[in-house]
C-alpha cells in the first residue's frame, strides 16, 4: 500500500470518527465539531464526552453539547497541535472533565507504516481467530489482544522456538472497516522476536488494504523503538475520556 493510499484511508477515518470532511484536514484553523456517533467510527469501549485528535499539523477537537462550548472558546484557542500534549494541557483538561464525572483515559502516540517492513528474521506464523482464542488463557498477553466482547480480534502473528515455546505474539483488533490497531508482547527482550511477529502482521494486513496502527505512550519508549525497527512511524496523537 502506498503512502498516499494510507493517508487517504486515514484522512476518511478521522473524518467520521470527528465529525467533518476530509478538506477540513487542510484547514489553518483548529477544528472543533459535536461529538457523534457514527457506525462507521472506530470501535471504542467508552465514547466518553470528549476526543482531541492531533494529525498533519491540525487539532482537531470533537465534544459532547455540554463541553462544546468551552471547547469552542477555551480549549481551541489555548491549545494547538503541536503543544497540547504537555502536562500543564492536559492537567487543565482532566479538571475540566472531572466537573462531569469523566478524566482522561488515554493520551498516546499512534504509529503507521511508512517504510518497508523489514523481513522477519526468525519464523513467523499467522493465527486464525480461533488459534487467537486459544491463547486467552495466557495472561503474559495483555497488548497484542483485547478478549473483549465489544470489539473482535481478527488477526495474529507469532514467534515460537522449535519447542513450540511462545516467544512473541503481535496482534490485530478489527476497530473499523479502515483501520486495525495492532499491540505486541515479547518475552524474551533484545531477540528481535516482537519486530519479526509485528513486521510480518503488517505485511499482511496492508495487503488486505488496511491500515495497521500502533499506539503506545509517551513514556514507553521500548514500545515506540519497536514500531521504528518495524518501519513504522509517528503519525498522530489522539486523546480519549472515560468515566471516572
Amino acid at each position: 500500500m502506498t503512502q498516499e493510499k494510507i493517508r487517504h484511508l486515514l484522512d476518511e477515518q478521522f473524518a467520521i470518527d470527528y465529525g467533518c470532511s476530509v478538506c477540513d484536514f487542510e484547514r489553518k484553523d483548529t477544528i472543533v465539531t459535536e461529538q457523534k456517533n457514527s457506525p462507521l467510527s472506530r470501535i471504542k469501549e467508552e465514547q466518553g464526552i470528549l476526543s482531541m485528535l492531533s494529525y498533519k499539523g491540525k487539532l482537531v477537537i470533537s465534544a459532547t453539547p455540554e463541553l462544546l462550548e468551552w471547547s469552542e472558546n477555551v480549549l481551541a484557542d489555548r491549545s494547538t497541535a503541536e503543544w497540547w500534549f504537555e502536562a500543564g494541557s492536559l492537567i487543565s483538561i482532566d479538571r475540566k472533565l472531572q466537573e462531569f464525572g469523566y478524566e482522561i483515559d488515554k493520551a498516546h502516540l499512534f504509529f503507521t507504516p511508512k517504510f518497508s517492513a523489514p523481513a522477519p528474521s526468525h519464523k513467523v506464523r499467522l493465527l486464525s481467530v480461533d488459534e487467537i482464542s486459544k491463547l486467552k488463557a495466557d495472561e503474559r498477553i495483555d497488548e497484542a489482544f483485547l478478549f473483549e466482547d465489544y470489539i473482535e480480534d481478527v488477526l495474529g502473528a507469532a514467534v515460537y522456538d522449535e519447542s513450540g515455546e511462545l516467544l512473541a505474539v503481535a496482534g490485530a483488533t478489527a476497530n473499523s472497516d479502515r483501520m486495525w490497531e495492532i499491540g505486541v508482547n515479547s518475552f524474551y527482550e533484545g531477540k528481535g522476536y516482537a519486530v519479526s511477529a509485528l513486521s510480518a502482521l503488517t505485511s499482511e494486513i496492508l495487503s488486505r488494504g488496511i491500515v495497521p496502527f500502533y499506539g503506545t505512550a509517551l513514556s514507553h519508549l521500548a514500545s515506540q523503538n519497536t514500531a521504528l525497527k518495524a518501519g513504522f512511524a509517528p503519525a498522530f496523537c489522539e486523546l480519549t475520556t472515560r468515566r471516572s
